[in-house]
């Protein structure tokens, strides 16, 4: 009954965490009202502020990463195709779009040995639309109830490498 005036932020997280687990659990495979925890809320929240400044900031930069943006979706766990068999849900984050406005002289250089023949590899690649930071660990269980946690799951930056 007397907690520690220490923990109240950490219990509350728990006690979401546990709840919307056993929320999870009890809902049928038809519905499709998501049930986020606090973190989760928060994590989304974080999405759509650093998805707004970017936008805000794209103007200066002189169209260099214009094509290639942070996008996420909905999804199961289980569409993931990873293996997992659960009813967890997550919001993925994908890198996508082109990254022809970044190319720079050393690209073009490269590409225009490479077609002159000048150079022995033929392989020489163009930037694309990939990401350069990654979203937090993400922490499941599965259907029989075995903890799993995914790294480097979904972007939390995208940018023309």
């Amino acid at each position: 009954a007397n907690m520690p005036e220490d923990y109240p932020d950490q219990f509350d997280e728990v006690v979401d965490f546990i709840q919307a687990t056993i929320k999870r659990l009890r809902r049928s495979p038809d519905k499709q009202t998501p049930i986020f925890s606090r973190r989760e809320r928060n994590r989304q929240n974080t999405a759509t502020n650093i998805e707004n400044s970017s936008k805000k900031g794209r103007r200066n930069q002189k169209g260099k990463n214009r094509g290639c943006v942070l996008t996420e979706i909905h999804l199961n766990v289980t569409d993931l195709d990873l293996g997992y068999e659960t009813k967890e849900e997550l919001i993925f984050r994908y890198c996508s779009g082109s990254c022809d406005a970044a190319e720079t002289t050393y690209d073009k250089i490269l590409k225009n040995l490479t077609r002159k023949k000048k150079l022995v590899t033929d392989k020489v690649r163009q930037a694309c639309c990939r990401p350069t930071a990654f979203d937090d660990d993400l922490s499941f269980l599965d259907d029989n109830l075995v903890y799993h946690i995914l790294k480097k799951h979904s972007a939390k930056r995208c940018g023309c490498v």
